[in-house]
């Protein structure tokens, strides 16, 4: 049997008689359209940068080049952003970072970090654990500075496209951390200097808010979406586990960052020292940089703090405080602790263990104020915490709560 190949594709011809004319101006516009497609034509204005290139890999050891970002609205920038979807890729969590250097290289690093910490993610602190994973990711992969310093400051001598926008865009002039905001960055960079790792995190290496979408995100593998940030590793063998293998070099320098410097503890030398077991140091602990009554850490969006209070300190004391922290929500929970390390890292709805006081307020009920009693003395045995009330409060109770003939 033969086939007549240029008769199978040759376009048939269409009657042009009678109502067929009616369909002639229809047909053009299909055509046109469908060649405006194929050309890639659009009636919005599209700059030529968008058209990214994903690269199918990274070279072992990549170049990192400034950062540069398309120019793109922010709503379009999150519309580009969701249309990449996370990569079917195994992230594993980064090995623990246990700091065992010298006193002064401790306080640089901490200061460095606390400083991100607060300038890239703001007063959430499992944002900040995030933004602090990403920078030790950094200091272990042969492509950045092998110091933490050297890894925030990475390009900050320019003035566009430093790796940390906020140590060459003006932030530094522009705002500075509150007391509590400080110590809340501290507390961060402390729990990630003695092995607290952020797991969901993975071996990322790059970051960037929603808004934006940086040039490099072509050459990347989306691992994270994560409270307003999206979190990257290069693709390929250069985004490896295998690769995360430097070894901490020290020579901390924080430079433009050196008013984050806590400053020590008294009789403690300069810095915060981390012992040769990464247990923290009494330098290290911060509990001498937050006062009694401090937040800790916070969820703003739920309402719900996380402070410490001396226990030392009048127990009123710490209503009062709590009622100023919640002074403008009509929602809110206060947490207290006895001690800075005590303080968990992730801020739950649920009640957290080892707490010394507790304030909640909502519409449609009595605040809610309680102590734990084994600690903190209370005339009021309703004033204590569940499970911290003796046997002799107890009674009481129970005599109060028998109706009266």
């Amino acid at each position: 049997m033969r086939f007549d190949l240029p008769a199978l594709v040759r376009a048939p011809r269409l009657p042009v008689r009678g109502g067929n004319w009616l369909l002639l101006p229809f047909l053009i516009a299909a055509a046109a359209l469908a060649a405006l497609v194929v050309s890639d034509w659009s009636p919005w204005p599209m700059p030529s940068a968008m058209k990214l290139q994903p690269l199918p890999s990274a070279p072992l050891v990549p170049l990192v080049e400034p950062v540069r970002n398309l120019d793109v609205t922010p709503d379009r920038a999150r519309r580009i952003n969701a249309l990449v979807p996370l990569a079917a890729v195994p992230n594993p969590a980064a090995k623990p970072f246990r700091f065992a250097g010298a006193a002064q290289d401790a306080a640089g690093a901490q200061a460095c970090l606390a400083a991100a910490a607060y300038y890239e993610a703001g007063n959430d602190p499992l944002g900040q654990a995030a933004v602090i994973q990403v920078i030790l990711n950094r200091a272990r992969h042969p492509a950045f500075p092998h110091s933490i310093c050297g890894v925030v400051l990475q390009g900050a001598e320019r003035a566009t496209g430093c790796q940390f926008s906020f140590t060459c865009d003006g932030s530094l002039k522009r705002r500075s951390p509150s007391p509590a905001a400080l110590s809340l960055a501290r507390a961060t960079a402390n729990l990630a200097m003695n092995g607290s790792v952020f797991a969901m995190a993975g071996n990322a290496t790059h970051y960037h808010a929603d808004y934006v979408v940086p040039q490099w995100s072509g050459a990347m593998d989306k691992l994270l979406a994560f409270h307003g940030h999206l979190f990257f590793r290069w693709r390929g063998p250069a985004g490896d586990a295998r690769n995360f293998t430097g070894r901490y070099a020290g020579g901390e320098s924080p430079g433009m960052l050196a008013r984050f410097v806590a400053a020590a503890a008294p009789g403690q030398p300069d810095g915060s020292a981390v012992a040769d077991d990464g247990a923290p140091s009494p330098a290290m602990s911060a509990t001498a940089t937050v006062p009694s009554g401090g937040v800790v850490r916070s969820d703003d969006w739920r309402g719900i703090y996380y402070a410490y209070f001396s226990p030392a300190d009048y127990p009123g004391h710490f209503a009062v405080r709590a009622v100023e922290i919640c002074a403008s929500r009509k929602i809110c929970s206060v947490y207290g602790w006895g001690a800075v390390a005590q303080v968990p890292v992730a801020v739950t709805e649920a009640r957290p263990a080892q707490i010394l006081f507790i304030y909640s307020k909502a519409p449609g009920r009595a605040d809610m104020v309680q102590w734990d009693c084994q600690r903190m003395v209370r005339d009021n045995p309703r004033q204590c915490l569940p499970g911290t009330v003796s046997t002799q409060e107890k009674s009481l109770i129970s005599t109060d709560s028998i109706p009266k003939k």
